[in-house]
């Protein structure tokens, strides 16, 4: 079984490597003899903390060729490019329209040629298919489409649906690809609800969940090791943070206004005698465009006590940042996987919601009441919700550790599902 994984962004958003090793960890586990090449935009640092071979992504590179076009002539193919691209490759895709005699980038063909000689393709999730991403996801399904090998999106929020464009391939390949799996309900909800065809859908987890703990092997390096001995000196609750955009206008909030709320929680935390370390599941690694570490050191200014308030700056990798969240008494975190990879680990977490996802993944986890809208983070009632969490936390790590026992079993099954449909497929 030869098998393609792709829809990895960067490890350096250690959310999408714990979404990339949970997976490739699952079908180690329940396919030892598949030969899996992994696919990343940003190939160099996602091999150093995945620890494996990663293959660069042909269509990022394309897509940043045409981005770099000067002149005024290469301004306007950038605009047409904007506008046509994707209409033209789904016209193509479908022998439909008028618009499929029209040239496309030679990358496309190339890549489906690519893709011909994999049994199948595997998408990994997270939130690939949201409105405000644009529509760069679906390329990657209609090449496959295009080398008529089956692809299976795996482990995926998708929606907000609130763009025309993003709606029309949505409906078609949502319709056409292998299985949509989605890791939460609400997705469906908002699939029925802008009549995006949901006959592939099927319900599964994130497959994060699916990373081992790695107890035998794993060796603490220097900085991990420095961060366990801080968060044995006194009770530690560790945070993530994240720059809101381009959630803070639709979330009609601003940066300043969110940072300035989580440091009052922060303050709160310090006074009750705990201290608070700013973990980042995504740096600037490898020219990676977000980096957490800078919005914590922005709201460091807001921190009364800053003796008691530490700003881990190491670029670790998804598993290490398990261990260490593995050593605190709680996570509070802006991003998601912050969450679920403190959960896995067992430690439990708060998933602050700036979007869906959050609160579909913990409605299904059982733990509805750990996922707490922006809203009450920056109206100051977070404060007391994290206090009221950390009084009942012998009962509720019982809690979390049930349901993440049920979660992997479920996200198990999900990928021997796959497998055995792959297999019958050969």
């Amino acid at each position: 079984m030869k098998l393609l994984i792709l829809g990895n962004h960067t490890c350096g958003n250690r959310g999408d490597s714990a979404i990339m090793r949970g997976l490739l960890d699952a079908i180690r586990q329940q396919a030892p003899e598949a030969e899996m090449d992994v696919m990343s935009r940003f190939p160099v640092s996602s091999a150093w903390l995945q620890g494996r071979p990663i293959i660069a992504d042909p269509l990022y590179q394309l897509s940043q060729k045409q981005q770099a076009a000067a002149g005024l002539n290469g301004r306007v193919k950038k605009v047409l490019r904007r506008r046509f691209q994707h209409k033209i490759l789904l016209s193509k895709v479908a022998q439909e329209g008028s618009l499929r005699n029209f040239a496309i980038a030679p990358e496309f063909a190339e890549f489906a040629q690519f893709i011909a000689q994999y049994d199948a393709v595997i998408q990994v999730g997270g939130s690939n298919y949201v409105d405000l991403y644009g529509l760069t996801h679906f390329e990657y399904p209609l090449c496959a489409f295009m080398a008529n090998k089956p692809i299976y999106m795996v482990g995926h929020s998708v929606g907000p649906f609130q763009n025309p464009d993003f709606n029309q391939l949505a409906n078609y390949i949502f319709g056409r690809t292998s299985a949509l799996i989605l890791r939460e309900t609400v997705s469906r909800d908002l699939m029925t609800a802008a009549q995006i065809d949901t006959r592939k859908v099927e319900q599964g987890v994130d497959t994060a969940w699916l990373v081992e703990r790695r107890h035998d092997e794993f060796v603490a390096s220097y900085a991990v090791q420095h961060w366990l001995d801080v968060t044995a000196r006194r009770k530690t609750v560790a945070i993530t943070l994240r720059d809101l955009e381009p959630f803070d206008k639709r979330l009609g909030t601003t940066q300043q206004a969110y940072e300035q709320a989580f440091a009052q929680v922060v303050n709160r935390l310090i006074a009750d005698g705990y201290q608070v370390l700013a973990l980042s599941t995504c740096t600037s690694i490898d020219r990676y465009n977000r980096d957490d570490r800078m919005v914590a050191l922005r709201m460091a200014k807001y921190v009364n006590d800053s003796e008691h308030f530490h700003i881990a700056m190491d670029e670790l990798n998804d598993v290490e940042i398990g261990k260490i969240l593995a050593s605190c008494v709680l996570t509070i975190g802006t991003r998601l996987h912050s969450a679920i990879i403190s959960m896995n680990f067992g430690t439990p977490a708060i998933a602050i919601n700036y979007e869906h996802k959050s609160a579909g993944i913990m409605q299904q986890l059982g733990l509805a009441e750990l996922a707490i809208d922006i809203r009450h983070l920056l109206n100051g009632s977070l404060q007391s919700v994290v206090a009221d969490t950390l009084n009942q936390l012998p009962a509720l790590k019982a809690k979390v550790a049930n349901a993440v026992t049920e979660e992997r079993a479920k996200g198990f099954t999900m990928i021997k599902s796959v497998l055995d449909r792959i297999r019958e497929e050969q």
